[in-house]
């Protein structure tokens, strides 16, 4: 995150939190809160920018949009104080390195023309996971976190990954660095690593593939020179919206609505305002 980066969000958040300070200065934190809940939608432009590229087709990025915001009322509806909202936010901004401009309009326009659409599942808010690109076949949830509270996360048939720059790609790592022996044990039904043996250790297959810096856990492993060679498909835990086969959903003419009712058959897309009407 550069300085010009670091100066802006810090204007920001200054400029969002400044109704608070006199409040919380008279009457403490807790009663700020209560006088002034946080509007996702002044959030969401800051959010979206280190989450998708610019570049994507509106209705992509309008997908993200709603995503975003599903997943930011998830975390309000959990009762997260402001601060911690936008420190999770902060953070993404300081971890994101793909070189994407820090602000542009194309994301303001995404939160207006989706304003307040978010995805439920039987009328609950649930956890919305992203990627940048499937290994052709998005995974289910309830396989990949072993969880029957992820089942409404299925897979589906993303294919058009596969014609991603950045689909195959490889990691080398020195032989004296791996364990003497490495199997993998299981994958799931999309591919990706579920877990795997270090001299007879058992690991989680996410888990190994974000230790190890590789860009997805539907790798394979092979001994070359004196080097391990982990070839990987796709980048990205494979869960939920792959945002590069929504691109190209986008680019055959999908809508936003199209493209996460491919995404997330299971889920519906409601008003938010609908959604505090029933709580």
């Amino acid at each position: 995150m550069s300085r010009k980066e670091v100066m802006w969000f810090s204007g920001f958040v200054f400029l969002w939190l400044f109704p608070y300070f006199t409040t919380i200065i008279l009457n403490g934190m807790d009663v700020a809160l209560l006088n002034r809940m946080p509007d996702a939608e002044d959030l969401l432009p800051a959010a979206l920018c280190v989450q998708i590229p610019k570049d994507y087709e509106t209705a992509a990025i309008e997908a993200q949009a709603v995503i975003a915001r599903t997943n930011l009322w998830r975390k309000i509806d959990e009762q997260k104080y402001i601060p911690e909202i936008l420190a999770d936010i902060a953070s993404g901004l300081r971890e994101s390195n793909a070189g994407w401009d820090f602000y542009d309009p194309v994301y303001e326009k995404a939160v207006r023309e989706t304003e307040g659409k978010i995805l439920t599942f039987e009328g609950e808010l649930k956890l919305v996971p992203y990627h940048e690109i499937s290994s052709g076949q998005t995974r289910d949830g309830e396989s990949a976190f072993h969880d029957s509270r992820y089942a409404y996360l299925k897979s589906v048939d993303s294919g058009g990954d596969k014609n991603a720059p950045a689909y195959i790609n490889s990691t080398y790592i020195p032989l004296q660095q791996m364990p003497s022996e490495l199997e993998i044990q299981e994958r799931d039904d999309s591919g990706y690593v579920i877990s795997l043996t270090a001299d007879g250790s058992l690991l989680e297959g996410e888990s190994f593939a974000r230790g190890m810096g590789l860009s997805s856990s539907d790798f394979t492993i092979q001994e070359i020179g004196g080097e391990i060679r982990f070839l990987c498909k796709g980048r990205g835990h494979g869960l939920g919206f792959s945002q590069y086969g929504g691109n190209v959903m986008a680019e055959a003419g999908s809508s936003w609505e199209e493209i996460l009712s491919f995404y997330f058959p299971a889920m519906e897309q409601c008003d938010v305002d609908d959604l505090k009407k029933t709580e």
